[in-house]
């Protein structure tokens, strides 16, 4: 099968494109023919060695998020056959252990994720666990379904999962133009808040209009966005933000939170190391959390919505496979809105 693959952690170079032995196809697996597949960061730092992700074997083949059609199945496998259209959730569970009999599957002590410590999308086919693969409709393309996992699942467990937001609320939601951050856009308006959004050129945050953002802010003319956010919201603050940025936006995003607001954070593309002040913490009743990406129920609740025509992907740009490299280069220099996606021959 035809195949990007890296023989070596590295810049992008180190991505080739050529032949790759199918994968085999285990009883309780789905072979996917592959026709998309969508970059993330995540991607990026498998690559390059970054943000503590270290490949053991190689050949390795990236890609998380992909879409195609069933080729076969296995034998224990019930509910899917050749020609099925589907989409497939990256996060591969062991569902023996505490965290996932008891539904919080996200922080299972055995995960695994496709893409990274098993063979992902960047191929026209891959192997994964039946219990990973979810039917798509057919109004829904490849490009666009690729485009849906990751980012609308960890979406969904930050906004939902860990901060119950309600409607009506502020919400702050930082990176409009980054996969995770569209996504957010679109799910918090969904749910009836009021959403901030902030992006480095007034393209992006025209585009995040578009999605639904009722105020923008341009962090570049504006770097100490933080009184901006206190001007629309009276003075007082947002009730939630969403950050997937990290380290460099850490100070002005505590400035942004109202008394008892909630900071969830689900990244660190922009560092990971900062200072924490306690006491502000504290006398302003916050909640800081983190957010690992996601679990099943997310998930599930995520397609309810696809099936429904209520979310859609969002995508940026579309690239061969053979032209991953270009991809990779692509979303480094941040001339993105919302997702980048390989299509698969």
């Amino acid at each position: 099968m035809k195949a990007t693959y890296i023989n070596r952690q590295g810049d992008v170079d180190v991505l080739t494109y050529g032949d790759m032995p199918e994968p085999s196809v285990g009883s309780s697996d789905v072979l996917i023919r592959v026709r998309a597949t969508a970059l993330n960061h995540l991607d990026i730092f498998a690559r390059a060695g970054r943000n503590g992700v270290v490949l053991d074997r190689f050949p390795h083949i990236l890609g998380c998020d992909l879409a195609g059609e069933v080729d076969r199945v296995g034998a224990e496998v019930d509910g899917f056959v050749s020609g099925d259209r589907v989409l497939v959730d990256y996060s591969i569970r062991c569902g023996r252990c505490e965290a996932c009999v008891s539904g919080r599957d996200q922080l299972c002590i055995d995960s695994r994720s496709i893409g990274i410590s098993v063979n992902g999308g960047y191929a026209q086919y891959v192997s994964v666990p039946w219990t990973n693969v979810h039917a798509i409709p057919e109004r829904l393309s490849f490009e666009e379904a690729a485009s849906i996992p990751l980012v609308y699942k960890t979406a969904w467990h930050c906004l939902v999962t860990r901060c119950n937001l309600k409607p009506g609320e502020d919400v702050l939601v930082m990176a409009a133009g980054s996969g995770v951050g569209s996504a957010a856009i679109c799910l918090a308006k969904l749910l009836g808040a009021r959403v901030i959004t902030t992006a480095g050129t007034d393209e992006k945050l025209a585009k995040a209009r578009d999605l639904g953002a009722d105020e923008t802010i341009n962090y570049i003319d504006t770097p100490l966005y933080s009184s901006r956010v206190r001007e629309l919201t009276g003075g007082k603050g947002v009730d939630l933000i969403f950050d997937s940025i990290g380290a460099s936006v850490w100070e002005q995003n505590f400035k942004c939170l109202k008394l008892g607001g909630r900071l969830v954070n689900c990244g660190v593309t922009g560092g990971h190391r900062t200072a924490l002040r306690i006491g502000q913490m504290f006398a302003r009743g916050l909640t800081l959390m983190g957010a690992s990406g996601g679990n099943r129920a997310d998930f599930d609740s995520v397609m309810k919505l696809v099936w429904r025509g209520q979310i859609r992907g969002i995508i940026s740009h579309t690239f061969p496979l053979e032209a991953a490299a270009e991809a990779h280069m692509t979303m480094e220099g941040r001339k993105v809105f919302g997702k980048l996606v390989l299509r698969i021959p």
